[in-house]
C-alpha cells in the first residue's frame, strides 16, 4: 500500500477486493486516529448517510488536548452517484481540506473516473493526482487463474480437472471471495486434493450465503447495502432464482400473515400458521409492520411484482434485462422499511 496514500488527511478507497479494502481502512485509522483519544475524535457515519451528515459530523469540535477529528464515512457509493450535483460547501471543503481534521471515504464498488462519471471530475481529479485515491479493485479474467494457483500454493492445495477454472466462474474476480473459498477448501480436503465436485460443494454454499445477505439487506430497508449484494451475487454468476426464492419466502409468510389475521389466529398458532418455530416468534413483529404499512392491496402489488420477475428470469417475459430484480429489490426495500 502507499505510504503517500496513508499520509493524506483527506482520503477515498474504493473497490470491490474487500480484504484490500479492509487493510487500508485499518492501516489509515491506526495513522490518524490516536487509540486513547478515539472515543472523542472518531466519528463513523452510518452507511449510506448524505452529504450533509458527513458535513455536520466534520464540524464538531475536536475537544481540548487532541489534534485532530476524524471520520469515517463507510460505504460511502452513495456520494458520488450524483457527481456534478455535489453541494457547493461540500466541494470547498473537498478543494481545501482544513486543519484539524480527517476524513476518510470507503466506497465498496470501483468508481468510474472517466469525463462525467464519479471520479472524472473535479475536485476528485484534483485529489487523483494529490495521490488521496486507492482503488482496490477485482482482478482482471486473466489474473484470476494465476492468483488462485497462487493462494492454493499458500494453503498447500493441489486443484485438480477443472477446480481452477470452476473456481474462477464462480467466484469472479474478488479477491476476498476467492479466499474465503480456498480456506472453506482446505477445511473441508483433509488430503489437500481438491476435486472439481468439492468445489461445486462450496461455491454453490457461499452463493447461497450472498442470497441471504441480500434479503438480509432489503428486510432492514438498507436500500444500498441490498443493491450492493445483488450486484455482488449477480457479478459472481450467482442464480438469480435463488434470490428470487429468498424474496418468495418473506412474501408468502406475509400471505400467511393476512389470511392468518382474517382468522384471528394469535400466539402460537399464528407462529405456526407462518411456519415458524416457537423459537422465531420474535420475527412476528417484523411480519406484522411490513402487512399493517402495505395492508393487503400492497402486499397483492408486491406479489405482482414478484411473480413478473420471476417469469422475466424463466425466459417467459419479453425482456431479458436485469431490470426487474432491481425493480423488485427497491420495491422490497420499501415494504420492509421503517
Amino acid at each position: 500500500m502507499a505510504a503517500a496514500w496513508l499520509d493524506q488527511t483527506f482520503a477515498l478507497v474504493h473497490g470491490e477486493d474487500g480484504d484490500g479494502r479492509r487493510k487500508a481502512v485499518a492501516d489509515w485509522r491506526a495513522r490518524h486516529v490516536d487509540p486513547e483519544w478515539a472515543d472523542f475524535t472518531l466519528t463513523v457515519c452510518a452507511e449510506g448517510c448524505p452529504w450533509p451528515e458527513v458535513m455536520a459530523a466534520l464540524q464538531e469540535a475536536a475537544p481540548l488536548g487532541a489534534e485532530a477529528r476524524t471520520v469515517i464515512v463507510p460505504a460511502a457509493d452513495n456520494l458520488f452517484t450524483r457527481a456534478k450535483e455535489l453541494p457547493g460547501a461540500v466541494k470547498a471543503l473537498l478543494e481545501k481540506p482544513p486543519e484539524g481534521v480527517n476524513l476518510l471515504l470507503v466506497a465498496w464498488s470501483t468508481l468510474p473516473a472517466s469525463p462525467g462519471k464519479a471520479l472524472g471530475a473535479k475536485p476528485w481529479t484534483d485529489w487523483a493526482k494529490a495521490g488521496r485515491i486507492l482503488k482496490v479493485s477485482a482482478l482482471e479474467a486473466t489474473e484470476i487463474p494465476g492468483f488462485i494457483e497462487a493462494e492454493a500454493r499458500r494453503l498447500g492445495l493441489s486443484l485438480h480437472g477443472a477446480a481452477v477454472t470452476l473456481l474462477a466462474q464462480r467466484q469472479g474476480g474478488n479477491p476476498g471471495l476467492i479466499k474465503r473459498a480456498l480456506e472453506v477448501l482446505d477445511l473441508l480436503a483433509e488430503d489437500h486434493q481438491v476435486s472439481e465436485a468439492m468445489v461445486d460443494q462450496v461455491t454453490f454454499r457461499l452463493a447461497e450465503q450472498k442470497a441471504f445477505a441480500w434479503s438480509g439487506a432489503w428486510q432492514k430497508g438498507d436500500a444500498a447495502g441490498a443493491l450492493r449484494a445483488l450486484r455482488m451475487a449477480l457479478e459472481d454468476g450467482d442464480e438469480p432464482l435463488m434470490l428470487l426464492g429468498q424474496a418468495r419466502r418473506e412474501v408468502d409468510r406475509l400471505l400467511k400473515y393476512a389470511e392468518a389475521q382474517a382468522q384471528g389466529l394469535k400466539g402460537p398458532e399464528l407462529t405456526a400458521a407462518l411456519g415458524l418455530s416457537p423459537k422465531q416468534s420474535f420475527l412476528l413483529d417484523g411480519y406484522r409492520g411490513t402487512f399493517d404499512r402495505l395492508r393487503p392491496r400492497g402486499v397483492k402489488a408486491l406479489l405482482g411484482r414478484l411473480n413478473q420477475c420471476e417469469r422475466d428470469l424463466k425466459g417467459l417475459a419479453i425482456s431479458r434485462s436485469e431490470a426487474p430484480l432491481l425493480d423488485l429489490t427497491l420495491s422490497l426495500c420499501r415494504a420492509w422499511g421503517r
